[in-house]
């Protein structure tokens, strides 16, 4: 007996007893003691953990006492903690129909509807609750909830809209609206709520980071980087805030902010390392080769298979003019996975550019032992035998690659390669025009444009062509115009239509394109963009300017020295050029 005191006293000095029906009735005598017992023991029970025993308990309470909506209460608190919700829905079921106006019990039902995804029934429960208790705001901003997530928006804010007219500053509201704003692509009005949930509650940290997203989607990134700045500072810990800033600064090109960035979250986030790609890629960017390649290698620690990674350590390697690192690298990926079309692609790439034909040549024919017929190492397999000038044989292979992505494209099959595709095309049209097959050449060249629009090299490549042997000419203006309309500043393209409008007899204009060109050209100038020099150089004789022409042909002899023709032009008119 003394136990049972014992325990009655203790529950009721921890708060924990509360008078089941009786509470509510006037003569507490009628209730029978059995009930708050067991009542009183299930308490206790759930104080010391023990589920099972909190259960009995219960149900013995509800026994002796089934009009005891506070026991069904707190039975159904028991049975979600456990895990059971139907058993929480049936045991608050009953406690509403004891009590039909308890708001506290409806809220509960209402919630575990919501929390089921049963959203008609909890808008149901909440609209019960707000026609017994209109001014309940929580009620309402739950119903706000369930509107939403069974996509009524509209809604949604309108119930959100009646919270903020009683009380105007609650940052939630705002914040939810702009989620649903931005849902429904409002891309203004969710950076509207945002902002007003910021201006409500400055350290209400989703606002910023939802705020600073509708920046990156509405493509607003120094807006984007100002609000996660500001989050940075609100909250220094937060290791996400600065791995957004690091994309934001690394896409904006502004590699030292996106070092700094990245390397506050590689401390703050120690166990992700898959962040030290970014930061490889940052010193790559500031032109620290060696700090890239031991961020590079501290990734591979953790990833010692990852492909890409070691594709970037090759990139860095072939930069710093070490061919045998970087092709080490890659012979990695195909220690790991033979069958690695890039890695055999791009072995022989690293082998063409040491010009190692035959290291080349062996390195396609194994990628095609490993991948029989693949599109892209044909594809190779044409571009060094056009480079060994074997055309037939480059033919042959483009027209193979040709001939299987039609197939696959036909059959809607999931290995059908446009790119591949539209490349085979390309060099199928390069290879015919050095067979002095032109109109064949412009065939293949018109199909890439009907596959690929906006392939501005195509319609260059048509366009300077056409020029190059004076025809079509109304065709070859267009054909470029289209390419600087895909691409307005590119030097080549402008030197396509200089050319045009030379063979046109248009000199003025020619040299006006061919003079906006030569601005258009990096500084470390290619033996290529001697072609361009000679072209201003053949409008400035024709326009009179000989004194000209000869300094174009010099510029033209200094980036190709071994050109015959600008030597013979050069020679042609220097000594008239003297003279004057």
């Amino acid at each position: 007996m003394k136990k049972s005191l014992f325990v009655l006293t203790l529950l009721l000095a921890l708060g924990a007893f509360h008078s089941p029906a009786a509470a509510d009735s006037e003569d507490h005598l009628q209730v029978d003691p059995r009930a708050y017992w067991h009542y009183a023991c299930a308490l206790y029970a759930q104080v010391l953990q023990d589920g099972g025993r909190a259960t009995v308990e219960y149900d013995q309470a509800a026994r002796y006492d089934p009009t005891s909506s506070t026991i069904h209460d707190r039975l159904a608190s028991h049975y979600y903690v456990e895990g059971l919700e139907y058993k929480t829905e049936e045991e608050l079921q009953k406690s509403i129909r004891l009590e039909p106006n308890n708001i506290q019990t409806r809220l509960l039902l209402a919630n575990l509807f919501a929390t089921q995804a049963e959203y008609g029934k909890a808008q149901k429960e909440y609209n019960k609750i707000l026609e017994i208790e209109p001014s309940n705001m929580e009620a309402r901003y739950y119903l706000a909830g369930v509107l939403a997530n069974q996509n009524k928006l509209e809604d949604a804010l309108q119930t959100y809209q009646q919270i903020l007219m009683a009380d105007p500053k609650k940052a939630g509201v705002y914040y939810n609206m702009g989620l649903i704003y931005t849902r429904g692509s409002q891309v203004a009005k969710a950076e509207e709520a945002f902002k007003k949930a910021i201006e409500v509650d400055p350290e209400l940290e989703p606002a910023y980071t939802s705020l600073g997203l509708v920046y990156e989607l509405d493509q607003k990134p120094k807006d984007a980087i100002a609000t996660y700045e500001a989050l940075a500072k609100i909250n220094p810990n937060n290791a996400q805030t600065f791995l957004a800033l690091g994309e934001l600064y690394y896409n904006q090109k502004d590699h030292q902010k996106a070092l700094e960035a990245f390397e506050t979250y590689a401390k703050l986030n120690p166990k992700d390392s898959a962040v030290y790609d970014y930061i490889g890629l940052c010193y790559f960017g500031l032109k620290d080769s060696e700090k890239s390649i031991d961020s590079f290698k501290k990734l591979l620690e953790s990833q010692p298979t990852n492909a890409l990674v070691h594709f970037r350590l090759s990139a860095v390697y072939e930069d710093m003019k070490d061919y045998a690192n970087a092709e080490k690298q890659v012979q990695d990926i195909l220690d790991n996975d033979n069958k690695s079309v890039d890695a055999w692609v791009r072995l022989g790439i690293l082998y063409d550019k040491e010009n190692k034909k035959e290291l080349t040549a062996k390195t396609i024919d194994a990628g095609l032992k490993a991948n029989p017929n693949h599109p892209e190492l044909v594809l190779m397999k044409g571009m060094l035998a056009q480079e060994n000038e074997n055309f037939i044989e480059a033919e042959a292979d483009y027209r193979k690659v040709i001939e299987s992505e039609l197939s696959f494209k036909n059959k809607q099959q999931a290995d059908y390669n446009l790119g591949a595709l539209v490349q085979a095309y390309f060099d199928l049209a390069t290879t015919l025009d050095k067979e002095n097959k032109f109109n064949e050449s412009m065939d293949a060249l018109k199909k890439v444009m009907q596959i690929q629009p906006d392939n501005a090299e195509a319609y260059n490549y048509a366009g300077y062509s056409y020029a190059d042997k004076n025809q079509n000419l109304g065709d070859a203006q267009k054909y470029i115009e289209t390419a600087l309309k895909l691409d307005p500043n590119n030097a080549y393209y402008l030197d396509s239509l200089g050319w045009v409008y030379f063979k046109q007899a248009r000199y003025s204009e020619a040299k006006d394109a061919f003079e906006k060109a030569l601005k258009q050209l990096p500084e470390k100038k290619q033996k290529d963009d001697a072609v361009i020099y000679d072209h201003l150089a053949q409008t400035d004789v024709k326009l009179g300017q000989n004194d000209e022409a000869v300094a174009q042909w010099k510029k033209s002899l200094e980036l190709d020295p071994t050109n015959k023709d600008f030597a013979a032009e050069l020679q042609k008119y220097q000594p008239a050029s003297s003279g004057q």
